[in-house]
């Protein structure tokens, strides 16, 4: 099963302070980030994806549009390969249209976090402690740009770069690396604090939808 949006939730979150007397460049810098994160409460970007299979030898690109309403609310769109992703709370609806029965095929999780571990998914759209989760360091930074590299303390064993724009701290692309494949995402035309309605992030499925639900 793939979660698309999973690849750029570890970055757009909300950082939490990082009490200090005298802190240190990289803290003081995420610091910054998490009071720019602060005053967004919705946004939307355009994406670019694309996955390097290094054991396959293989890519593939998707590109779309991503859509967030705090706290929890994600909308996942790549109107070229047909798929969407809605994810609301726990709740989480995948529907592709198939080419063959010209039907919307839909899978519903009730409680998609008994498949996955929903702590990384909560880093884009809710609260989370960067400090805690990964251990980070600051690899460049100019007036334009700055660049994070972070590596999670616990359960993974990818690297993750992420590119954040200024003066906005806003993610412009992030890239994951881990043994068996390469991701990168590109995110433009950002658009943050939109009249977002809360009914685009739920799903309810026509007559004519084949719909298969996974209670657990």
């Amino acid at each position: 099963m793939k979660f698309l949006f999973v690849c750029a939730l570890f970055f757009l979150a909300h950082l939490n302070s990082i009490a200090s007397n005298q802190p240190s460049p990289s803290d003081a810098t995420i610091e910054e980030v998490q009071r720019a994160w602060d005053q967004i409460k919705s946004y939307q970007a355009d994406f670019h994806q694309i996955i390097r299979s290094k054991t396959l030898g293989t890519q593939e690109e998707t590109q779309g549009t991503l859509s967030v309403l705090k706290p929890l609310k994600l909308r996942w769109e790549c109107p070229l390969g047909g798929t969407l992703q809605i994810l609301n709370g726990k709740e989480l609806w995948q529907i592709k249209k198939s080419k063959r029965r010209k039907r919307l095929q839909v899978e519903h999780y009730t409680d998609i976090s008994q498949q996955i571990d929903l702590r990384t998914l909560t880093f884009l759209a809710d609260q989370a402690n960067i400090a805690n989760s990964y251990k980070y360091r600051v690899l460049s930074s100019t007036k334009e740009r700055l660049v994070l590299a972070l590596v999670p303390k616990t359960g993974g064993e990818e690297t993750l770069l992420a590119e954040i724009l200024k003066p906005g701290y806003l993610l412009g692309a992030l890239k994951m690396e881990s043994s068996g494949s390469e991701t990168r995402i590109t995110f433009k035309n950002i658009r943050t604090n939109l009249p977002l309605k809360d009914s685009w992030f739920k799903y309810q499925a026509s007559p004519e939808d084949v719909v298969h639900e996974h209670k657990r």
